[in-house]
């Protein structure tokens, strides 16, 4: 078993500081160096596109050395931790770890509801239906944008914008604009760019990520989808004069082969208080009191291989989902263990996380360097 556990000393957070302290707020965690040095050159507009499942295997496998994203690759980050969608962009747009804004997984049990829900879509996760109450999430778990905040630090002058896919799964934030292709999002940044104001955008793109969950991470549609990327990217940066393009993604993939339906282990179902949540790669588990020995032995019996069984303790003691102060919250999301997934099989809830289909395809949120490893790429043009 080959992992990698994450470094919140040189990540997405890290990445954010930069951009908040350079906008003039006070970060709370360290900045990244590099990343300070080219914000110093005083760009009038700085673009933070975060592509979504880009990882760094991705970007040097699968691209030829000569293209636009490789030939602009700085340096490797970290993901944070899960490696997966809903911690790391809450952390792109807070500057805050996956503990201390308290987002940490797409599943997770809100015990004043006694519910399971999915933070996206705010639908209960076992019965699929909408919970009573609009945005659980955002109301438990309320934050603040970097760029709310860089906003108000510059009343003058400047404007900040939230660009993200239509369907909206990442939209909250000042000024959002939605879009439904990426020529339709270059179109939008370039006339932002283009204004007289000082900009900074955030821009979401959820390529290649959905791409590869459907066509595999080493396949040859897959790289189609991302010289089609490369060629994109690459022109849009090149139409933004006086702008800085600081280009990372949220996690890599890697691909699964193997799906174990928890429901199907008697043993490990009879130590629970209920179904795990969180996500099929690092699932949360809720455990009897007095059974914390029977389920380690059972997990590591059955899934020893497969998997990292951690308790809380040592999530916690390990600064596995971040450092900083812990959200008050986190003492109810996070539960007594964590499944954390170090090959290519999954933990699946024949009742929630959806039945195993056919394999292989592209998956998140493990400790493979696979899923744990994402590159920083920078491009400006600063004439």
């Amino acid at each position: 078993m080959r992992y990698i556990l994450p470094d919140y000393e040189n990540c997405c957070v890290n990445l954010m500081s930069s951009v908040a302290k350079h906008f003039g707020l006070q970060p709370k965690h360290s900045t990244l160096p590099l990343v300070d040095n080219e914000l110093n050159k005083n760009y009038k507009n700085v673009v933070v596109l975060l592509l979504d499942g880009f990882g760094q295997n991705t970007l040097m496998e699968r691209l030829p050395y000569d293209s636009f994203l490789r030939t602009h690759f700085v340096q490797e980050l970290s993901a944070v931790y899960p490696s997966s969608t809903v911690p790391a962009t809450v952390s792109f747009k807070t500057g805050l770890t996956p503990i201390e804004h308290g987002w940490w997984s797409h599943f997770l049990y809100f015990r004043d509801l006694g519910a399971t829900i999915n933070v996206y879509t705010n639908n209960d996760a076992f019965s699929r239906k909408k919970v009573a109450i609009t945005d659980v999430a955002h109301k438990v778990l309320p934050y603040t944008n970097i760029l709310d905040l860089a906003t108000e630090a510059n009343p003058t002058n400047f404007r900040a914008y939230t660009l993200c896919p239509a369907e909206a799964r990442d939209n909250f934030g000042v000024f959002q604009v939605t879009y439904n292709t990426f020529d339709e999002l270059s179109e939008y940044i370039v006339t932002l760019a283009s204004l007289p104001e000082r900009r900074l955008i955030y821009a979401y793109h959820n390529y290649p990520d959905d791409g590869m969950h459907k066509l595999g991470v080493r396949s040859d549609e897959t790289d189609k989808l991302l010289n089609d990327l490369n060629y994109q990217v690459e022109n849009l940066c090149k139409s933004c004069p006086d702008t800085l393009f600081l280009i990372s993604a949220d996690h890599g993939q890697t691909e699964l082969h193997e799906s174990r339906d928890i429901t199907n282990y008697q043993e490990i179902m009879d130590c629970l208080l209920m179904l795990p949540n969180g996500c099929t790669r690092c699932a949360n588990f809720y455990i009897r009191h007095g059974t914390e020995k029977i389920f380690e032995k059972l997990t590591k019996k059955y899934f020893g291989d497969k998997f990292l069984t951690i308790s809380r303790e040592k999530a916690l003691k390990y600064n596995l989902l971040g450092t900083g102060n812990p959200h008050p919250e986190m003492n109810n999301l996070l539960g007594d263990y964590l499944l954390c997934a170090v090959s290519d099989c999954n933990i699946v809830s024949s009742n929630m996380f959806g039945r195993p289909r056919e394999q292989p395809y592209g998956i998140h949120g493990g400790l493979t360097p696979d899923e744990m490893r994402v590159p920083l790429i920078i491009y400006g043009d600063k004439k």
